[in-house]
């Protein structure tokens, strides 16, 4: 009886962990859990970033089916009419949760830029002068862009990622400083950024094709500006980014 209890005891012994292992069990779940965080984040990271490129893949759709309704031209820009692209574009997007990217925590309901093509109209239209242009931009707009007046649509942005504290409107517009200077400090050039910090992150872009595309930090102004029509602001020289 007393040598079956000594082997029962013996037995349970033998079946527990000590100290120590249990130590290093712990620790072995902690570096597994240090190695899967980060993957996990990281997946979060471009599923939002998804997630945000499909907003743009739909406004560019909206944009594009207003154009095939308004002989190919994109929103105006018209003091008179007042409504930016964002309230011309509703009956085609429909959803306003579109406008908002996942990555945002800012106060901004519109996550978007639209291109304003303002260097087309003062190239093409007023030859440069910049004053005759302004004139008649406020006092009541420019008729507006036809897509298929953009030369290098392939390299052409038409839609892009907004800072989310940005104050300025929804156009991306190039402005020389004495009116203002531009918008191009309102471009968020890495909406979606990795572990090495704003650098090393990107943004997504629709294009005058259709595409859209992640560009890396920078890679939508440097080397060329893709925000403009022109050969003459897309060589521009821009302020550092």
């Amino acid at each position: 009886m007393r040598q079956e209890a000594r082997r029962s005891s013996a037995s349970s012994v033998a079946r527990g962990f000590t100290l120590i292992e249990l130590l290093v069990v712990i620790a072995i779940l902690g570096i597994l859990a240090g190695m899967l965080l980060p993957a996990l984040s990281g997946a979060k990271a471009r599923a939002k970033r998804t997630a945000c490129q499909n907003n743009v893949r739909q406004l560019q759709l909206a944009l594009q089916m207003y154009a095939d309704a308004h002989d190919d031209r994109v929103p105006p820009r018209s003091s008179r009419q007042g409504a930016a692209w964002v309230d011309v574009l509703k009956p085609y997007y429909a959803d306003a949760a579109l406008l908002r990217c996942p990555v945002d925590r800012g106060d901004n309901t519109n996550s978007y830029l639209m291109n304003g093509f303002i260097d087309f109209f003062v190239v093409n239209s007023f030859s440069g002068n910049w004053d005759q242009f302004f004139g008649e931009y406020k006092t009541g707009g420019f008729p507006s862009l036809k897509l298929s007046s953009i030369a290098k649509p392939t390299e052409t942005i038409i839609l892009g990622e907004r800072k989310a504290n940005s104050k300025g409107d929804s156009y991306m517009d190039i402005w020389p400083p004495e009116y203002g200077s531009d918008h191009l400090v309102e471009v968020d050039h890495a909406k979606h950024r990795e572990a090495r910090g704003e650098r090393g992150g990107g943004s997504n872009y629709a294009f005058a094709d259709g595409s859209v595309r992640f560009l890396k930090y920078g890679a939508a102004f440097s080397p060329k500006n893709l925000w403009a029509v022109t050969d003459q602001f897309r060589d521009a020289p821009l302020p550092e980014l």
